[in-house]
């Protein structure tokens, strides 16, 4: 079959970066699925994205669809067909009315009856005309988080749409888009190209669209993005800060990059370093520079559009800017110098945390009684108790400061600045900044034990106060980011062996709220924490590449001690495949078709009469004491356990449990229960599934 090329560009006015990246993945799923829908083959989809422009190139597109073939339901084989299998004028008139011969009727079995089918067949169209259909239903599928309207126009698009790129082949598919005509002419960089840019055929877009100096391809434009870094860094003999969401960022707001390199004064290398990089990449998206020591230099890299004639002119514009952000951040490092950082806390009654859940003053008092709990419970000395305890008042301090005011992303950073600048402990300070980590998923732990201890407090008292309010995160709105903070307290307790009981925390978070005077019901409450945390538990266990059903087993019981869930998760994947797991899973299953919890696991001695009754509790008893001196080695705990295999075998084999005798019934009942008890210290076994 012929094939042609596609090329679908949608010009607009500027996108932002976050609607660019969206655009290009967007184009590549919804043409794939338009174009199997619509019966059009094609080799090799790719999308293109820059600032004004998403494009679309289809490679080797079929020039007619697949041919379409569906079936007919016609009437029952019996009343189709006579006994003899001749064809009744129903099965003939069916025939006529879908225009297919008789003799290609098919019988199918369908909901357990007998029913003729007519199989049918339908030429496909040309391709031409039906990219005409499909090519602007493709634009108008594209979803972006903001959008708007313009002109008289009723369509919306994350920008004002300016002009359509549509060929196939050298054939320009002709379709108008809100008064927007389709055709062959695209548009340059706005400043330096000569527009509009004619395209003969999709194969010369790239080169086409870099003569009118648009880099349209994305990741050529990443590479000649970082050769224009190590190009304008060469001779200082230090190298670009690069930070992935900064250069992300810069790659989608610009079309044709070059590289300069600017300074400022050496009397702002002075300013904490984060204060220097959030000054330079929050607003200006300029590329730090340091020496080979991690200090930073005078210099930073800025990319733009434009041609190397221009570089003195735009230099000192870049440097005037950034002098500018830089004595601001100059000033208010100083003016939040001058007093300490502890005289910012009272202030924080005046902060909002939540509106049913007071002020961050509050929460800063609560966060101050979790931490003390935690460490306490933790054992930790007074003298580390006082450092977790005066982190957490100073937790909030910096919000108040006039840095943080310009700068939000700083908060912790420089609350650990200002207390050092305070005199504060060392331990304090750090603990300051850690208590907010991790900040997103895949972001580094707290690393001190004070940092550790105030992220947790901080976190509990955020999921407590907004689930106890009714805000419990559904599908993906989860605007107070509450899996982000369960799951950095999971990661937090695991990775640092935190032995502490999470469901006296989150009874203690949810009581500092009543004493506060918030109203709800606590039972219920507390429950649906615990089973929000069990729901992070178990995603973090899956992303330890622990078996789904060994997670199961483990995390779908109690969630009190966190690090004593994931050595039995550790010990039950690592003997998944051992004769001991295979024997446990028996012994499990046949106490637990049985079992009647309710009854309790007091086994009374003197009612046990057969041997081999009384020899599963001899066993029992002994796998408990057993157990108690494994202690936390449940890879031999698991081997413990599977010695129950053959009591529990001869229990079955040698004793009817289901005897008339009341008495002597549950006393064997209460033994399988004590077996079952035991098992379950370990696991739930009923979720483990043995390897093929």
């Amino acid at each position: 079959m012929s094939k042609r090329d596609l090329l679908l560009e949608i010009g607009t006015e500027e996108l932002p970066p976050a609607s660019v990246e969206m655009g290009i993945k967007q184009l590549k799923e919804k043409a794939s699925a338009l174009f199997a829908r619509y019966r059009l083959g094609f080799e090799d989809i790719k999308t293109y994205g820059a600032p004004r422009r998403l494009a679309l190139f289809a490679v080797g597109l079929n020039e007619q669809q697949a041919k379409a073939v569906y079936e007919v339901k016609g009437p029952a084989k019996k009343v189709a067909y006579t006994e003899d299998g001749a064809p009744t004028r129903a099965a003939l008139g069916f025939a006529k009315s879908q225009g297919v011969e008789v003799e290609s009727l098919v019988v199918k079995i369908v909901e357990g009856g007998e029913y003729v089918y007519a199989i049918k067949e339908e030429e496909g169209m040309r391709t031409n005309e039906v990219l005409a259909t499909i090519l602007p239903e493709l634009i108008l599928s594209l979803s972006f988080p903001k959008t708007m309207r313009w002109g008289s126009g009723e369509i919306r698009f994350a920008r004002p749409i300016r002009w359509i790129v549509s060929l196939f082949g050298d054939e320009v598919i002709s379709f108008t888009l809100d008064g927007i005509k389709s055709d062959r002419y695209s548009m340059g960089q706005r400043f330096l190209a000569e527009n509009p840019i004619k395209i003969q055929k999709p194969a010369d877009y790239l080169s086409d669209m870099e003569k009118g100096k648009v880099i349209a391809d994305q990741d050529r434009r990443a590479a000649l993005i970082e050769k224009e870094i190590e190009r304008a860094v060469k001779d200082t003999g230090g190298r670009a800060v690069v930070h992935k969401h900064t250069f992300d960022e810069v790659l989608q707001l610009v079309e044709y990059p070059h590289a300069i390199r600017g300074s400022f004064s050496e009397e702002f290398v002075a300013l904490p370093r984060d204060v220097l990089i959030t000054a330079m990449e929050s607003h200006q998206r300029y590329f730090p520079v340091e020496d080979i020591n991690g200090k930073l230099l005078p210099n930073f890299i800025v990319i733009h559009n434009g041609s190397p004639e221009f570089n003195e002119i735009i230099r000192k514009g870049h440097e005037r800017v950034i002098r500018a952000r830089l004595s601001d951040a100059k000033f208010f490092f100083e003016y939040d110098s001058a007093k300490p950082l502890s005289s910012y806390v009272e202030k924080l009654n005046e902060v909002v945390f939540q509106a049913k859940l007071g002020t961050v003053l509050q929460k800063t008092q609560r966060a101050m009684k979790l931490s003390e709990a935690i460490a306490k419970e933790m054992g930790l000395p007074q003298s580390e108790l006082d450092y977790a305890v005066r982190t957490a008042y100073l937790s909030k301090a910096d919000l108040l400061t006039e840095m943080v005011g310009e700068f939000p992303t700083l908060q912790g950073v420089m609350g650990m600045e200002y207390a050092r600048t305070s005199g504060e402990p060392e331990q304090v300070a750090v603990g300051i900044f850690e208590h907010y980590l991790p900040k997103f998923a895949g972001d580094i732990l707290p690393k001190t034990i004070i940092g550790q201890i105030v992220s947790i407090a901080d976190k509990i008292d955020s999921i407590a106060g907004i689930i106890a309010i009714g805000l419990i995160p559904t599908g993906s709105e989860d605007p107070y980011a509450l899996r982000r903070q369960a799951y950095g307290i999971v990661s937090i307790i695991i990775e640092n062996d935190i032995v502490i009981s999470v469901e006296s925390l989150i009874s203690l978070a949810l009581n500092l709220y009543k004493e506060q005077g918030v109203e709800f019901d606590f039972a219920p409450v507390a429950d649906l924490i615990e089973d929000f945390i069990r729901g992070r538990l178990r995603a973090y266990l899956l992303a330890q590449k622990l078996p789904s059903d060994v997670v199961a087993a483990v995390g779908s019981r109690s969630i009190d001690n966190l690090v004593d869930i994931k050595a039995r998760g550790d010990a039950l994947a690592e003997m998944l495949k051992s004769r001991e797991l295979e024997d446990i899973l028996v012994a499990y299953t046949r106490c637990k078709n049985l079992a009647k919890p309710d009854l309790g696991i007091q086994v009374d001695e003197s009612l046990l009469k057969e041997a081999v009754e009384k020899g599963l509790y001899e066993s029992a008893t002994k796998v408990q004491k057993d157990l108690e001196e494994a202690g936390q080695n449940y890879v031999m705990s698991i081997e413990v356990l599977a010695s129950l295999r053959k009591p529990v075998d001869a229990f079955f084999d040698g004793v009817l449990v289901m005897v008339e005798d009341e008495a002597i019934r549950n006393n064997r009942l209460k033994l399988l229960n004590y077996c079952l008890e035991l098992f379950q210290r370990i696991a739930d076994f009923s979720e483990i599934s043995l390897p093929g």
